[in-house]
């Protein structure tokens, strides 16, 4: 049912596709079924006028209602849970709810870790980035299971994304990451994904999300870019 009347008539979303802290709202989005206008930013131009007017620092996400703003995958999804509270995104009981936020955190410091790892400029970084990657991947493994729960919750949405970017970034690094972490081999690959809720999030990712990131690693990564060039030219050599 679209429930989209329970809010101002104007909702607009600011985003890149591939941005993980995006893909949360967008999922959120999907999974109350609110109608919405989505605009994709390109990474590599300066912000527009139309989201530096509603958000000055040109901060993503930043979700547009009626005339106004707010910013930040959290803030966002604290609040449309609180809006749309029988869709159950979040518990009833005020220690639950700080418990999901507690989980949800310590992905977010899972996800620093990553960026750290994704702007690695030698082998030696790149292996330091991975080590501390593992150790804050142990205390959030349980929550990977999250994956398997057919009910939707914020916990649900915070770790799709972070499935989707340990698989492409093993992916793209040859099998590096899950040789370091084999927990990562068994996450499922969510843009093939088929049952519900999980194939509302696969509906909304880029046919090309792992280029795209790949390309992104390029810019980013000395390593990464280093790392590319040597597998090309060992294809060309076969």
């Amino acid at each position: 049912m679209n429930k989209s009347h329970l809010l101002p008539p104007r909702i607009e979303l600011f985003g890149y596709g591939i941005c993980p802290y995006v893909m949360r709202v967008r999922y959120i989005l999907a999974l109350l079924d609110l109608d919405h206008h989505y605009v994709e930013l390109d990474i590599y131009k300066a912000k527009p006028a139309a989201l530096l007017r509603y958000n000055p620092l040109g901060r993503v996400p930043t979700l547009v209602v009626d005339s106004d703003s707010i910013c930040d995958s959290t803030v966002i999804a604290l609040w449309l849970a609180q809006v749309y509270r029988e869709y159950n995104l979040l518990p009833t009981d005020a220690w639950s709810q700080a418990k999901v936020m507690n989980d949800m955190a310590a992905i977010d410091f899972v996800h620093s870790k990553i960026s750290t790892l994704m702007g690695a400029s030698d082998q030696q970084e790149f292996n330091a980035s991975v080590d501390a990657l593992s150790e804050s991947l142990h205390g959030i493994l349980p929550l990977l299971n999250e994956l398997n729960n057919n009910q939707a919750s914020l916990r649900h949405v915070w770790v799709m994304p972070l499935t989707l970017l340990l698989k492409s970034l093993d992916q793209l690094f040859d099998g590096q990451l899950s040789d370091a972490i084999a927990a990562i081999r068994s996450l499922p690959n969510l843009q093939q994904a088929i049952q519900a809720p999980s194939s509302k999030f696969s509906a909304l990712l880029p046919v090309d999300y792992v280029q795209q990131l790949s390309e992104m690693l390029s810019k980013r990564s000395r390593y990464y870019g280093n790392f590319l060039e040597m597998t090309m030219q060992k294809e060309c050599a076969v």
